[in-house]
């Protein structure tokens, strides 16, 4: 199968923003350095990066613990996850900017299926996603078949809002 092919499937099979099962396999450069495995019970694996993880390598989880994770996003041959088990994550790393009280704001302000314009700012071609910046917010969006050139403009529709991480994912608008 071709690197886009697996990606698709680990797209469908992983989505962003589900919450998953998985049991660490491996800390293949041990604790405290870049990050650890999670075997998701389906290929690919998963991958926690070192920044999610407790400060003190002590605290890592080990081989064989279980925990839940949220897919963060997709790379070929691997899903990051974000670890929702407290004692698995980092207590200084934030995926989100927003506080509390911010983030409620926003998704009062963009509610499930509201639609508003945004301005693609990166290209990720190897993931197969692209950075589009909104008035007030900035998310990441996959795509299928050619990207969309940086700089251009267009509707995107808001399909989940995340609460454990505190983001917003959209798609184009059709």
């Amino acid at each position: 199968m071709s690197q886009a092919g697996e990606l698709s499937e680990a797209r469908h099979r992983f989505p962003v923003g589900d919450r998953v099962r998985g049991r660490i396999s491996a800390l293949p450069w041990g604790p405290g350095l870049t990050g650890l495995f999670v075997d998701l019970g389906a290929a690919p694996d998963g991958f926690v990066d070192v920044l999610h993880l407790p400060e003190d390598p002590g605290h890592w989880p080990s081989v064989g613990h279980e925990g839940l994770f949220e897919v963060l996003k997709h790379r070929p041959g691997q899903v990051r996850l974000f670890p929702l088990d407290a004692s698995m994550r980092s207590k200084r790393y934030r995926v989100s900017l927003w506080p509390g009280n911010e983030w409620t704001a926003i998704t009062a302000r963009y509610p499930v299926g509201s639609v508003v314009t945004g301005t693609v700012t990166d290209l990720f071609l190897p993931d197969r996603e692209y950075a589009v910046r909104f008035p007030d917010f900035w998310s990441v969006v996959q795509y299928d078949g050619a990207p969309p050139a940086v700089g251009s403009s267009g509707a995107y529709i808001v399909t989940r809002q995340l609460e454990w991480t505190r983001r917003l994912l959209v798609n184009p608008v059709e």
